[in-house]
């Protein structure tokens, strides 16, 4: 595991300096000299309290949703379990290497890995509820704002993909079990139907999981969306503070809807941790809302608050002293 955390942190700074070279020689045509930040502390203290509030109710509302599995599962396993993903999500392509750890976290707790396959979904949809609550307001905002129908495309490639994602989990769902006996009556190499008439048991622990979450996990379950919102929220929101820092556009909408864009682009990137793309994608769109000779400073800051530092702490969880993968036992 060692060694794979260490190519993937290889391969994330090799796009990152690829992208920031890209962005120096294409973009700004040279390295900008005259680059200038206002470190005022009301910015760095309504960056850091955002920061703070997004990464508290992140860890909530994993907190919340592993409660309804297992009364063991505490709120440093969440953390664990949050920012442990942020770590390895950063290190692997479309962010989705940290599900197999979350899962063992889970499952040291007693949570079966269909039951945590339904907390994972669940985050996951808890998304998409933020994402439909959020998307029309910003077609409003940006209507005058953005040519070239980037917000309508942008909206056509969200609903094209969660369709079809929805779609495959739903029917599989649906007729698990004509497909689980497909399986046992059919003619296949055993090994391969074992395997998989395991994965369709897991499929049913799933459902039985989702229904659990909306039965009698519902209180939690409404306390965890409630703590999406405004984990999302604060995250969308504290990169009008680093916008300030460079001397910037003062919108705080602006910026607020910029950020949630990026922040669902950045999910489908196949490079590690999004690197590249997610900077060259902040260089575009806050190009009209921050000078240009200030595009590296605040890139940097962005990803240091939004990422980096995320992913640090995920590191030090997984791997300290304190770590929960020497707790459990």
């Amino acid at each position: 595991m060692n060694d794979r955390i260490k190519r993937g942190v290889v391969l994330f700074l090799v796009f990152t300096v690829i992208a920031y070279a890209a962005i120096i020689f294409i973009y700004l045509r040279g390295f900008p000299k005259n680059a200038e930040m206002n470190f005022r502390w009301d910015f760095i203290l309504g960056a850091f309290f955002l920061f703070a509030v997004s990464t508290l109710f992140n860890i909530l509302r994993v907190f919340f949703l592993g409660r309804i599995f297992s009364k063991s599962f505490t709120f440093s396993d969440s953390a664990s379990f949050t920012l442990g993903g942020v770590l390895l999500a950063l290190i692997t392509p479309f962010q989705a290497g940290g599900m197999p750890f979350q899962l063992y976290i889970m499952s040291k707790r007693g949570i079966s890995p269909g039951e945590g396959t339904s907390v994972l979904v669940s985050r996951g949809v808890q998304s998409v509820f933020v994402f439909a609550a959020t998307i029309p307001f910003t077609m409003f905002f940006f209507s005058n704002l953005l040519s070239g129908g980037m917000v309508e495309n942008l909206i056509k490639y969200f609903l094209v993909l969660y369709s079809i994602l929805f779609l495959t989990v739903g029917i599989i769902l649906a007729f698990t079990s004509r497909i689980k006996s497909g399986v046992s009556e059919g003619r296949m190499n055993e090994k391969i139907k074992k395997a998989v008439l395991k994965i369709l048991d897991e499929v049913q622990n799933f459902r039985r999981g989702m229904q659990i979450m909306i039965t009698k996990g519902l209180r939690e379950s409404i306390l965890s969306l409630l703590c999406a919102f405004i984990s999302l929220y604060g995250s969308f929101s504290l990169t009008y503070f680093i916008v300030m820092m460079a001397n910037g556009k003062n919108d705080f909408f602006l910026s607020f809807n910029m950020q949630f864009l990026l922040t669902y682009l950045s999910a489908f990137v196949p490079t590690p941790g999004s690197s590249g793309v997610a900077e060259g994608g902040i260089a575009l769109f806050y190009s009209q809302v921050i000078p240009k000779s200030a595009t590296l400073p605040f890139i940097f800051i962005q990803r240091l608050v939004t990422t980096y530092i995320p992913a640090l702490m995920g590191l030090l969880l997984m791997f300290g002293k304190k770590s929960i993968l020497k707790e459990i036992k």
